[in-house]
């Protein structure tokens, strides 16, 4: 309104503003947005969209499922078992978090001498790319926790991972091709980004209006007349813009010019009496454009209760589910993993990988009782034991077996079983001699209820001491652990929880030697009293493992 006496000037205080992603090729490294800005942008509407935040956190945990699988566990035990011993569950949930939140994420791969040792997560924040060379690849990148001070965080170049033989550390990135894109991946649910932002300030303006009497905005009455001239009446506009920016100012500011008698300025608040029906439409608005965005086939698995019919018995979540692992979370999975199958392969580890999924959330029994999922388990553990493990040939005889209690503590020697044959050229544990073998077998109930407890007794086979204490570190039924912990003691604990197995040493004598006949050695062992020999501590007992699980002493138990 612009009449000779009387001027009035909206200033509009909530204007929303793509950041812009900013190829920049001014240095070495590329800028992703304006002094990096990008990033930081995607990572506080992180923080400050409960739903974004939700949703992210959600597909970062079904895209890690229980950790890495392999279809081949059962015929390559041992490059499996490497592969896990190369990249931790930590560094591997860190690379899927990146990815759900960036649709990017980072590894550095170090070697030595040629050999894969490691692969690391790298926060994707802290890595950006080298400019592209004549041939459009990028040779290295750079890492540094802020570009933005690169005096105190100074980037350091690291090269870019690369097929051959390597010594030292490499970056790889995970990323997906998208159109237009040469050195950024944008987010997938890019789209959504402004919903996440209008979320936050939702929040923040609700809290400032209430603060403010629930007033919509002000008019500020200039009853002195127009401005003597049009940069003065822009000062007044930008000085009361710049002190009420923002949703912690809630509302706008009109300022009104006009003649008058009275020359006093007078403010006067506006009231609208359906605010909250425009609060709720937005608050709508944006959750609806997230769960779109982020491809949501149904918010009730994140938490998130709408209006949009979509029902939450078990069926209907159970068909979403089945859904969005199929077309939103297993496609993020495969990226990842060709990554991995690509460093692994190169490492010569020539080996397929998955992850292992969740169940559906209708599906979980919290019961210290085992589910079906837990008594479907496939476990990889018991097929690489399995595959170390021997079927003594008719060279050896059987002249001693007891239960283990507890783990074993002494050697061979210790035992006192070959004291003058100490030299051997194969020796295959630490317990062995030329002479003597120590073996364990897995025993107990002949009905295991457990997948990796029924195969154990199944493989009927011995193991060494050594191949069962590696064993503690990987995952044998996961969840079954102290406390829930996906690994634990396999000579204390067994299948885990509950379980009414154990292990039995055999020792077995060579057949045929001119050095001890069957009987003397038998009778060497039984000699063997504890009372007088304190070092022979295999015969000590352990209260976690002395007895099958009970009630009574169910020390160890699953929360």
């Amino acid at each position: 309104m612009d009449k000779e006496n009387n001027r009035i000037d909206i200033i509009q205080l909530a204007n929303y503003v793509r950041p812009e992603v900013k190829e920049t090729s001014n240095k070495e490294f590329v800028m992703n947005g304006e002094k990096n800005s990008f990033y930081s942008y995607v990572i506080d509407r992180y923080n400050g969209s409960p739903t974004n935040r939700a949703i992210i956190d959600s597909y970062a945990k079904y895209i890690y499922g229980k950790g890495l699988t392999s279809r081949q566990r059962s015929v390559k035990p041992i490059q499996f078992a490497q592969v896990l011993q190369k990249i931790s569950k930590k560094d591997l949930r860190n690379i899927c978090q990146d990815y759900a939140t960036f649709s990017e994420a980072s590894m550095e791969c170090i070697y030595k001498n040629g050999v894969l040792q490691k692969i690391k997560h790298v926060a994707k924040n802290f890595i950006l790319p080298n400019k592209m060379n004549e041939k459009g690849d990028i040779e290295r990148y750079w890492y540094s926790m802020d570009f933005n001070e690169p005096r105190k965080y100074k980037p350091v170049p690291i090269d870019a991972w690369v097929n051959g033989k390597k010594n030292g550390s490499y970056i790889k990135i995970i990323s997906s091709y998208q159109l237009g894109k040469s050195y950024f991946t944008d987010p997938d649910y890019m789209a959504g980004l402004p919903y996440a932002e209008l979320e936050e300030e939702i929040a923040n303006y609700c809290i400032k209006h209430i603060k403010n009497g629930l007033s919509l905005g002000h008019i500020i009455n200039m009853n002195q007349g127009l401005p003597p001239s049009e940069e003065v009446r822009q000062d007044v506009k930008r000085a009361f813009k710049r002190d009420a920016q923002g949703s912690n100012n809630a509302g706008n500011t009109f300022i009104n010019w006009n003649e008058s008698k009275d020359t006093g300025i007078t403010i006067e608040a506006i009231e609208v009496a359906n605010i909250h029906e425009q609060y709720n439409f937005l608050t709508t608005e944006s959750t609806q454009k997230l769960l779109i965005s982020h491809k949501v086939t149904n918010p009730i698995l994140f938490g998130i209760k709408t209006d949009t019919g979509l029902g939450n018995n078990a069926n209907e979540m159970q068909v979403a589910f089945e859904s969005l692992m199929t077309y939103v979370i297993q496609p993020k999975q495969e990226i990842i993993l060709d990554n991995l199958i690509e460093i692994f392969n190169d490492a010569g580890l020539a080996i397929d990988l998955d992850f292992i999924p969740l169940v559906a959330p209708v599906d979980i029994d919290v019961d210290v009782k085992l589910s079906k999922e837990e008594k479907s388990n496939d476990p990889i553990i018991a097929d690489w034991l399995i595959e170390l493990g021997e079927e003594i040939s008719d060279e050896w005889e059987l002249i001693d077996e007891v239960e283990q209690k507890g783990k074993p503590i002494l050697n061979e020697t210790a035992l006192n079983l070959a004291k003058t044959f100490s030299s051997f050229p194969n020796v295959k544990s630490e317990q062995d001699t030329s002479l003597f073998k120590i073996r364990y077998s897995y025993e107990g109930s002949e009905n295991p209820e457990r997948e990796f407890c029924s195969k154990m007794v199944k493989a009927n086979k011995v193991y060494r001491k050594e191949d069962i204490e590696l064993a503690e570190t990987k995952i044998v039924n996961a969840g079954l652990g102290l406390n829930g912990a996906d690994t634990y003691s396999i000579w204390l604990y067994k299948g885990g929880v509950n379980c009414k197995h154990f292990w039995q040493r055999k020792i077995y004598l060579r057949k045929g030697n001119n050095s001890i006949s069957v009987n003397e050695a038998r009778k060497m062992i039984l000699e063997l009293d504890p009372a007088d020999r304190p070092m022979a501590r295999w015969q000590e007992n352990d209260p976690l493992v002395a007895q099958p699980a009970q009630e009574s002493n169910n020390n160890f138990r699953a929360n």
